[in-house]
């Protein structure tokens, strides 16, 4: 029996410790690759999923079809183009100095950008975006790797300057920056979708499968009430007279009074909406909004709306306009031209300052400020367009002395352009102050009216016997006062000029040769289609309203009548509008509002026959109104004047008592027997001439000196 040697005991157990070496090798490399497995399948497998997807997956953003902008007639203010634009996949770029060079010569731009762009660590970059059809072509026939073109939608505006800042323009991502593309920005983006696509090993691209199910949802579109006929006509018009007068800049509004649809909307400078970036950041302000002004004596008729409302004054009410210069207690108030004698239409006719500081003296603080805010007058009118403000109109708490004599003529109040035709639009209609509209519809996809703007009455602010009454005064205006450059044979024009003094910035006063002229006119006078104002900024020489914004009244109504314009003239079926609880009209039901003299608690007492004029230092006061005057004020005032009980009939009457009194109840009591009041200061009075029982006579005049009670 053969034995085994120690040799081969010693080798049996070497081969028995390399078969252990080995399986326990083998267990641990196995054993590593399950906790690596583990590792990358469980632990690891979030971040590796991202670092793959990163590699083998592209996004792309697909931007909706930005909705239209119309005008009221459905003409297209907007449209979207489809242009190229250029992309690269810097994974499949393999010398991106070598595309970089390519590129530049293509399109114009420098090589260090464009490699910078193509070295990113990213599956997709952008190159250049909406490039010219020219230079697209170029790019193609060079066939540079990694660099593809996708369609994109650029926002392009066929008007180029025209509506520029009503409508607004876009960025190049297609983002709303101003106007109507910037307040109707998310109704008109829509919703985006994004596009995937896989990235195989040898470079192709396929689209996920999920991606082809993915859309993006248009966005709406809007429909604006500018018509774009006459939007044009008043931007040339505008145009052509602030280059006339070498002005800094201009603004001129359209209304229809009966809904408040802004029917035009122009300031000048303009800009391109397709180019924004070459024009100064003034340009691109919507000047009708955003700035203010005062208004000067485009104000005078809402003091004559306030005086007539109140019965502070009426028809046959006669003031003193000193010949030009009028001193009120402190403080000075001129006249252009110099006036004397003048009853309350010819104060508005010929635009006197002077009288008209008497007449809102009459009404008084509270009523006039409280008629201003009904007017709108510092309160935004809540117009759909961004950057509107709510100009200046501070309470009577904070008023000066001479407040209230320089409101009324238009001074320390600021209003935009908006306000101030809106304004107007509730004398055209009747009284009634009506809600803006710059937006008439909103529109989906198929075209289909999902919103629509309807007339909205905010308020009545005065009847409409007393606007009637402020109307046909302003037909006066236009044929015989300030304002006979608006005038035109075709149709009855109402109007009223203004010329304000423009105030210097940051110091107490007004700027020497500086002016605001302005012109606020409708047509007809007796059922207004339109309502137009004109506002010209710093024009050169003296910028009367009358001479500088009046004429382009004329011009815009007069192409409007004589061209495709009539039937917004004349062509509104009014009769329509005034069937019994329409609340364009203001009547009965849940749009009717009281009139606002109730909330001062004047009642009805009655349009006395009142004359009125402040003592001054500028020279000899008449001792009586011209004849004529007296005489249309002698009916009246006989109606209500009191027949003394201690004299016959016939006998001269008495001065009576006014020592004690307010000036206004003093001023109403001598008014009712015919006598011309002048006073000085103001609160209760103190003396007056003639003394208490002395004979007196109609027209015979009355000096009362007044002091704080």
């Amino acid at each position: 029996m053969h034995r085994p040697t120690a040799s081969h005991m010693v080798s049996g157990q070497v081969h028995a410790r390399r078969f252990s070496v080995t399986l326990l090798v083998g267990l641990g490399v196995w054993a590593f690759i399950v906790l690596r497995l583990i590792l990358i399948q469980v632990v690891h497998a979030p971040r590796l999923a991202g670092l793959a997807e990163r590699q083998q997956v592209v996004e792309v953003e697909l931007a909706p079809e930005r909705g239209q902008i119309y005008d009221r007639n459905m003409v297209c203010l907007t449209d979207n183009l489809t242009v190229n634009s250029i992309c690269a996949y810097p994974g499949e770029i393999e010398s991106p100095r070598t595309v970089a060079r390519g590129l530049s010569r293509a399109l114009g731009g420098s090589v260090s950008s464009y490699e910078a762009r193509l070295r990113k660590n990213a599956g997709f970059v952008w190159v250049e975006r909406q490039i010219e059809p020219a230079r697209a072509e170029v790019l193609a026939a060079m066939d540079l790797p990694g660099i593809e073109f996708l369609a994109e939608t650029k926002r392009v505006y066929p008007f180029d300057r025209g509506a520029c800042h009503v409508i607004g323009y876009t960025d190049i991502d297609g983002h709303g920056i101003s106007g109507m593309e910037s307040r109707m920005d998310d109704l008109l983006t829509g919703s985006e979708a994004t596009v995937y696509y896989y990235m195989d090993s040898r470079r192709q691209r396929t689209p996920a499968p999920a991606s082809t199910r993915i859309t993006p949802d248009d966005g709406m579109s809007v429909v604006l009430t500018i018509d774009m006929n006459l939007q044009e006509i008043v931007e040339v018009e505008l145009e052509r007279t602030v280059r006339e007068y070498e002005a800094k800049s201009g603004t001129v509004i359209v209304q229809d009074p009966w809904t408040g649809d802004i029917l035009a909307m122009a300031n000048w400078p303009s800009f391109d909406c397709n180019r924004p970036d070459r024009f100064a950041d003034e340009n691109w302000r919507n000047r009708a909004i955003t700035d203010q002004f005062e208004p000067g004596s485009t104000f005078k008729v809402f003091t004559a709306c306030a005086s007539l409302a109140t019965d502070a004054a009426d028809m046959t009410s006669v003031y003193y306009a000193f010949q030009g210069k009028g001193r009120f207690g402190s403080f000075t108030i001129r006249d252009v031209k110099p006036h004397g004698w003048m009853d309350f239409e010819t104060a508005l006719v010929k635009s006197s300052n002077i009288c008209f500081g008497q007449i809102a003296e009459e009404v008084g603080e509270s009523p006039l400020y409280s008629y201003a805010r009904g007017f709108g007058f510092g309160c935004l009118t809540a117009i759909n367009l961004p950057g509107e403000v709510r100009g200046t109109l501070r309470e009577p708490t904070e008023w000066s002395a001479r407040s209230v004599h320089t409101i009324g003529i238009g001074q320390e109040i600021a209003v935009t352009a908006l306000q101030l035709v809106t304004a107007y639009s509730a004398i055209a209609n009747g009284g009634c102050l009506m809600e803006p509209h710059i937006v008439k519809a909103v529109l989906n996809g198929d075209g289909r009216v999902v919103e629509e703007a309807r007339p909205c009455v905010v308020r009545r602010v005065v009847e409409p016997e007393v606007a009637a009454a402020v109307r046909d005064i302003m037909v006066e205006v236009t044929e015989r006062g300030t304002g006979t450059r608006a005038s035109l044979d075709e149709v009855t024009v109402a109007g009223k000029t203004g010329t304000a003094q423009k105030v210097v910035p940051g110091i107490r006063g007004y700027a020497p040769g500086k002016w605001v002229s302005s012109f606020v006119g409708f047509a007809p006078a007796e059922d207004a289609g339109i309502v137009c104002l004109v506002v010209i900024d710093e024009p050169r020489g003296r910028g009367l309203g009358g001479e500088v914004a009046a004429p382009v009244f004329r011009r815009i109504v007069e192409r409007l009548v004589r061209g495709s314009g009539h039937d917004l003239v004349f062509g509104r079926q009014r009769l329509r509008r005034r069937a019994d609880g329409d609340p364009l009209y203001c009547g009965a039901g849940e749009n009717a509002v009281p009139d606002m003299s109730a909330s001062f608690g004047l009642g009805s007492r009655g349009r006395g026959s009142d004359l009125i004029v402040p003592v001054g230092a500028t020279g000899i006061l008449p001792t009586a109104p011209p004849h004529n005057l007296v005489n249309a004020r002698s009916s009246v005032a006989t109606a209500t004047r009191p027949v003394s009980t201690d004299t016959g009939i016939g006998n001269p009457a008495r001065m009576p008592e006014l020592r004690g009194m307010s000036v206004r109840a003093a001023r109403r009591l001598a008014s009712s027997l015919g006598l011309v009041v002048a006073f000085e200061g103001s609160g209760l009075v103190q003396t007056q001439l003639p003394r208490p029982g002395s004979e007196i006579e109609p027209g015979d005049r009355v000096v009362l000196t007044c002091t704080p009670g």
